[in-house]
């Protein structure tokens, strides 16, 4: 049997540690929020544009805004919610995509519409809420 020197070993767990830390950073983390009593998944490097939120709660119909800013690929937010939003039960109504763009989703009552645009190094996220009915 082989010995297996202190130096290669070390060597052999510091790649694997570096691999495993290089592919962790690859995936984009997320949080959930509510915006007017719906929860919208959030991808990660996006921030609050402002502390100001918008709701409107009248009878039979509820809805939202709030914006998001952030240095991540605008493709890269599209993907997310194109993969995020039909494994939560929402179903794509419309999408139009071009170096950012718009997508539309419903499930049940409710309504979402994302807005993803950049300028430059930053990329702004707006997500728009609806829903119809009494809750």
């Amino acid at each position: 049997m082989k010995k297996i020197a202190f130096e290669e070993l070390l060597q052999v767990a510091l790649i694997a540690l570096f691999c495993s830390l290089s592919l962790a950073g690859c995936a984009i983390e997320q949080r959930d929020e509510v915006v007017a009593g719906v929860t919208i998944p959030i991808p990660g490097g996006m921030s609050r544009a402002t502390d100001d939120r918008v709701e409107v709660a009248l009878p039979g119909f509820g809805g939202g805004k709030v914006a998001y800013r952030g240095n991540v690929d605008p493709e890269e937010i599209v993907a997310f919610y194109q993969r995020e939003m039909p494994a939560r039960g929402w179903r794509s109504n419309a999408s139009l995509v071009t170096r950012g763009g718009m997508l539309a989703y419903t499930k049940e009552n409710r309504s979402v519409l994302i807005i993803v645009s950049s300028a430059d190094r930053d990329t702004t996220l707006g997500i728009v809420v609806g829903s119809l009915g009494s809750k």
